[in-house]
């Protein structure tokens, strides 16, 4: 009698993705209601408790922004889960059901309790980072020393850090179990690459959530002092960014290449084979132009399934964060203007 390996406890449902899932609506749309929230309860609580009073401009900004970046990053982290389950199942089709692929299919969504918990206090420990290299001329952790902007900064920090955290660890685990998958694939057409789009919308899923993330922090540098902070932040976001559009589909770059050399060879057997009957001027109903065409044809297939369209949306999403921060820039440049 076979035994059955038991579950691992230790694979859990992340508790933001519990409460998330349990409303039915888009992620992302509870977190633009969460926005909305976050912002009404802070202008309520700053003209109830004179909260304008002692803050700067600048504190003022550096709240909002906090406030957006709460409200995205765990909307996203859900998003994210979301649409890894959903690529699995769209795989399903065109994979062996074994063993190896039932484990990780069960697995994705789950993750290990100390995996999320030490990349939370990872986060939480980069925000103590960037909050004492960018805040000046006062103790950043005397509650007595800080106004009412800067109290919701030191309350909202550690909380968008530890999403942040967590949202790029699971983008790294969950495009990894996505590139395992692959190897459940028995055979693959390298001339219809269709059955395998889930890929590459969430290699694209991923690359643009990290990108709407660099772009609320790109709004940082609009405030003096955070130029070294933003060089080092925009490199990190760029290599997840690039690592989440290319992980999950390092699987099937394998299957395509595989499938690619096996139908060359048989390419170059079959010109051999040509040649030679037509050396000894016997008849073939083999076309050596035919083969020739099947081979140029294969070997102007990428191993990355990517057309150009793919490598050009990619572009375009590096550029979202430039926009943003010009954006913000031209606000904060009328605001100037209207508000004296």
């Amino acid at each position: 009698m076979a035994l059955v390996k038991p579950p691992d406890s230790s694979f859990v449902k992340p508790w933001t993705s519990l409460i998330y899932n349990r409303i039915p609506v888009n992620p992302m749309l509870l977190g633009a209601c969460l926005a909305t929230i976050l912002l009404v309860v802070f202008f309520t609580g700053r003209l109830i408790f004179n909260g304008a009073s002692g803050s700067t401009p600048g504190d003022f900004r550096l709240t909002i922004i906090h406030i957006l970046l709460t409200a995205y990053v765990p909307s996203a982290y859900v998003y994210l889960l979301n649409a890894m389950t959903k690529t699995a199942t769209d795989m399903a089709p065109v994979v062996s059901h074994s063993l190896q692929w039932k484990v990780i299919a069960d697995r994705i969504g789950t993750h290990r309790w100390w995996g999320l918990l030490l990349a939370g206090l990872l986060g939480i420990a980069v925000d103590i980072y960037a909050t004492n290299v960018t805040t000046f001329g006062s103790d950043p952790w005397d509650w007595q020393e800080t106004n009412y902007d800067a109290r919701w900064m030191r309350i909202l920090g550690p909380l968008f850090s530890w999403w942040i955290s967590c949202l790029l660890y699971v983008l790294i685990v969950e495009s990894a179990r996505l590139s395992r998958l692959s190897d459940s694939i028995d055979s693959i057409d390298p001339l219809d690459l269709s059955p395998y789009q889930p890929l590459i919308r969430q290699g694209l899923t991923n690359a643009l959530l990290v990108v709407g993330l660099a772009s609320i922090v790109s709004l940082f540098l609009l405030e003096p002092g955070f130029l070294k902070l933003m060089i080092q932040l925009t490199t990190l976001f760029a290599i997840f960014a690039w690592i989440g559009l290319m992980l999950p589909l390092r699987g099937i770059r394998r299957k395509i290449a595989e499938a690619k050399e096996r139908e060359l060879n048989w390419c170059r057997q079959s010109v051999k084979t040509a040649v030679g009957q037509l050396k000894i001027e016997e008849n073939t109903d083999v076309s050596l132009a035919e083969i020739l065409a099947y081979q140029n044809l294969l070997e102007n297939i990428r191993s990355w399934p990517f057309d150009n369209p793919t490598l050009t949306r990619f572009a375009l999403y590096l550029l979202i964060p430039l926009g943003s921060m010009l954006g913000g820039a031209l606000v904060e440049r009328g605001l100037d203007l209207i508000l004296p």
